[in-house]
């Protein structure tokens, strides 16, 4: 029988290894996301045949991840893990889903399970891709009014941007709470849940290896941004906040952060829209190169 756990910092050493050699590409593959948001979904994890594997339960259903590893696509290697995952399942009289899957994870799952499985997709949790130096660069007729908005903000305000680091957290936590204040985290609660999770990634930022920038106006905080590595290939943004009545801050906060990452990176992963049609919009006008679609997978017994 696995024995899954709540996350915690000393699992990192582990489990980002196995995450990382995966390659997926999504947001559901960064450990520090799952230590961010554990507390809102109910996250546990362990190691099975040298795979990280998370689930959480809802209502009926017991919810996996796709197995994250280096033999990822070893087919007789991952028979053997969602054989234990299946018996899992049934201990807990459960519904087997399986949360996230990309294409590739799906593919996978079509060798292992044929027609058993059924596959339904849903377009609030597909994830936003960018070319890492295009969003630095903002480049063609497409992106004129992303560069109209930053060179506002360049001629308007006296800015400067810096790397997040220890000393310069507490500014982005207070930057936090007045953003919160200012956008009704006391009557959301999806906003006071994102807080929670803010406030706990700043807490542990260095331990969790984050990566983040931010902006300041005349010596105030009034955007900030951070993530961290999926993949070699990959970068998330976790969390991006400006403050919306400096004309530009995001597009600015965006493409300073980007510059930073363009020698790294290929692709920059800017998480899910959650169905909100404002943040839709927002996302594709940054022209993502692709949508990354995630199926949710059921496994008939």
């Amino acid at each position: 029988m696995l024995t899954f756990k709540k996350p915690a910092l000393e699992d990192q050493s582990w489990a980002e290894p196995l995450l990382y050699a995966a390659g997926f590409g999504s947001c559901e593959y960064a450990f520090s996301n799952i230590y961010m948001w554990w507390g809102a979904y109910g996250i546990e994890y362990t190691q099975a045949e040298g795979f990280f594997v998370s689930r959480s339960i809802d209502g009926e259903s017991a919810i996996y991840n796709f197995p994250a590893g280096p033999a990822v696509d070893d087919l007789t290697a991952l028979r053997r893990v969602f054989d234990l995952l299946r018996e899992d399942c049934r201990a807990l009289g459960k519904k087997f889903v399986i949360n996230g899957a990309g294409e590739r994870q799906a593919s996978l799952l079509r060798a292992l399970f044929g027609d058993d499985i059924q596959l339904q997709n849903n377009r609030d949790y597909f994830d936003y891709v960018y070319s890492a130096p295009k969003l630095a660069a903002l480049p063609g007729k497409k992106m004129h009014s992303k560069r109209n908005h930053i060179a506002f903000f360049e001629k308007t305000y006296n800015w400067f941007y810096e790397p997040i680091t220890r000393q310069n957290i507490p500014d982005c936590l207070a930057m936090n709470e007045e953003w919160c204040r200012q956008n009704g985290c006391s009557t959301s609660e999806s906003l006071q849940i994102e807080h929670c999770a803010v406030k706990k990634a700043f807490a542990d930022y260095e331990q969790l290896g984050l990566r983040g920038g931010l902006l300041r106006v005349d010596g105030q905080v009034v955007a900030f941004t951070f993530g961290h590595a999926i993949s070699k290939d990959y970068f998330d943004t976790h969390v991006e906040k400006a403050f919306g009545d400096y004309r530009g801050a995001y597009p600015m906060i965006n493409r300073e952060f980007a510059k930073t990452l363009q020698d790294e990176f290929l692709f920059i992963n800017r998480e899910e829209d959650l169905g909100e049609e404002g943040l839709r919009k927002a996302k594709l006008s940054y022209k993502p190169e692709l949508l990354l679609e995630k199926y949710t997978v059921t496994l008939e017994d």
